[in-house]
């Protein structure tokens, strides 16, 4: 006989989680299960302690909102935190530019800022007197930016990190916002001046659990929403979900009512689609993202992390975790995870990957030639990284999401909703579907 409750969650990540606790505030008495095909809940946000030294094992994530609301949630999720001031830089030529980059380029000399200063001003006299909109992530780029900082920097670390050229990626998602720092072109004008200036300020300052890693702030709110009730059940991976009187899921639990935080290109081996439907979903596109570890017998440089635009190098950017909080490793001893994005249809050799990054570290000098320095290293593979934007994304997406509508399933989250959402953007999307829900 199947288990029968008010509502079923599909998958137990942030955005899991999260509406796992806010069904249960907004109706207590409702039975609630909470689905999830890892036995270790928690999605990206997921932390793993070896011999001392801690890993954010879904890649770097801190804690930041420009909506005080928002922030003040997500602190009392985390427990005790560390606050910290931005220490993030891009690797340009020799030169360590602060992020963003048009804040950053005061630290570049006087020649090479000015040139990159000149692009930007004239972008900005063209853009000022078109109504032109870009089509596509390279125009977006050269238009708003200018030719100096979209071909050095932008399209190249974005080509990296999508594993697209620049032209396949749409422009419209770079609208949303919190997701990119729009530069305030007074700044830019004063850093290509040699003033320092500081730009996406929500982010500038950040914060940090000072024990359990990233995980901790997971691990928060999945107590507050047990405490209410919810039940979360480990190594359920959802195969077939049909309609009947109530939902069924995998024949063997029944739901009134069903929400969804799976990959929207998952839904075709899981629910009966239309053909149009079905095809939308499986045309959305993803990168996998591995994340490597490194314990090192050193302490670490004053840095958060630094973004690696340069196509030799296979990861896009390496974050020194043990700066971000002081139980992130032992004395005298420094952690950092570097990223890679991987084509979900490319063979993927995790030990090359793990290889090609040491190799890129030591290039970088960022670990030594030392045998004695690098303690060991680890790597985890995550299979949903990031959703790619690429053109008939908001087609085939909203196609889906009407679809799943009409049944009256909510489905939320980064890849519930298929957007490249920061942790604040998720919270605020769950707490609005709950709110709009009414009982019955």
């Amino acid at each position: 006989m199947a288990t029968a409750v008010d509502f079923a969650v599909l998958g137990c990540g942030w955005a899991g989680v999260l509406l796992s606790l806010k069904l249960k505030e907004r109706f207590p008495s409702a039975s609630l299960i909470c689905l999830e095909a890892s036995s270790s809940p928690g999605g990206l946000l997921r932390t793993e302690v070896v011999d001392g030294f801690t890993f954010d094992i879904g890649g770097s994530h801190i804690i930041f909102s420009r909506d005080e609301g928002l922030l003040r949630e997500m602190l009392g999720f985390a427990g005790e935190v560390v606050p910290h001031d931005r220490l993030s830089f891009i690797l340009y030529d020799d030169h360590r530019v602060p992020y963003p980059f048009e804040n950053g380029i005061y630290a570049l000399p006087p020649e090479r800022r000015a040139e990159l200063l000149v692009g930007f001003v004239e972008a900005l006299l063209e853009n000022a007197k078109s109504e032109r909109k870009p089509r596509n992530l390279k125009e977006w780029a050269e238009w708003f930016f200018g030719p100096g900082i979209a071909g050095e920097y932008l399209i190249p670390y974005n080509e990296k990190i999508w594993k697209r050229g620049a032209e396949q990626i749409a422009a419209d998602w770079l609208y949303t916002p919190g997701r990119l720092p729009w530069p305030d072109w007074r700044d830019v004008v004063r850093s290509g001046a040699g003033v320092p200036t500081t730009g996406y300020r929500e982010q500038a300052r950040f914060y940090y659990p000072l024990s359990g890693g990233i995980q901790r702030l997971f691990d928060g709110a999945a107590a507050a929403a047990e405490r209410l009730g919810a039940r979360v059940i480990r190594g359920f991976r959802v195969e077939r979900l049909e309609k009947r009187d109530r939902w069924l899921i995998n024949g063997e639990i029944e739901a009134k009512r069903v929400f969804s935080t799976l990959p929207l290109s998952s839904l075709p081996g899981i629910l009966e689609l239309p053909s149009d439907v079905a095809r939308a979903a499986s045309s959305l596109q993803y990168n996998r993202v591995v994340v490597v570890g490194v314990a090192l017998r050193k302490e670490a440089p004053r840095e958060h992390w630094v973004y690696v635009p340069q196509r030799d190098h296979v990861f896009h950017r390496y974050a020194w975790v043990s700066n971000y909080s002081p139980l992130n490793a032992p004395r005298g001893c420094s952690s950092l995870i570097a990223e890679v994005t991987v084509e979900p249809w490319r063979n993927l050799r995790v030990e090359e990957v793990v290889e090609e990054t040491m190799d890129g570290l030591k290039q970088l000098g960022v670990v030594s030639e030392s045998e004695e320095e690098v303690l060991f290293t680890r790597a985890w593979v995550h299979e949903h990284g990031y959703p790619v934007y690429t053109h008939g994304h908001a087609e085939a997406r909203g196609k889906v999401l009407s679809y799943l509508e009409e049944l009256g399933v909510a489905s939320v989250g980064r890849w519930g909703s298929w957007h490249y959402w920061n942790m604040d953007r998720v919270l605020a999307e769950v707490n609005r579907l709950a709110s709009s829900l009414s009982p019955g």
